[in-house]
């Protein structure tokens, strides 16, 4: 084989290669896993509409993604004492996310621990 026909046949398995990190280094294959709760705008006033979708379905060994999508920091914060559903998150900026890997069937209670049980959201882990 000529030395241009092995440069062109070695670059087109390099270009693959990388394609392939491309494409799973992007969201182009949704994780289904991962479910996505928003903080809707101007949440701290909309209590049970705070977080859409609300409830969220989650199988075990999946995780939650919280975005904010409010102008104002939120947090989130499990409403247990104890147990998988008792998590807090830092306050999350416009923008910023939080995630939650959920490891346990069970449905947790959550809200915003910045403004209150008036901003709650429920997770159901089947």
């Amino acid at each position: 084989m000529c030395f241009v026909a092995r440069c062109i046949q070695k670059s087109s398995i390099v270009g693959v290669f990388f394609f392939a990190i491309f494409l799973s280094a992007c969201d182009f294959f949704p994780d289904p896993q991962k479910k996505e709760v928003s903080i809707v705008f101007e949440a701290s006033d909309l209590g049970d509409a705070s977080f859409s979708p609300n409830p969220i379905v989650v199988h075990f060994g999946g995780h939650v993604v919280w975005k904010n999508n409010d102008k104002l920091t939120h947090s989130i914060v499990g409403d247990a004492e104890k147990g998988g559903c008792a998590f807090k998150s830092e306050g999350i900026l416009p923008g910023g996310t939080f995630k939650k890997t959920f490891s346990k069937r069970m449905t947790c209670q959550y809200y915003c621990g910045i403004h209150g049980r008036a901003m709650r959201g429920r997770i159901i882990v089947k």
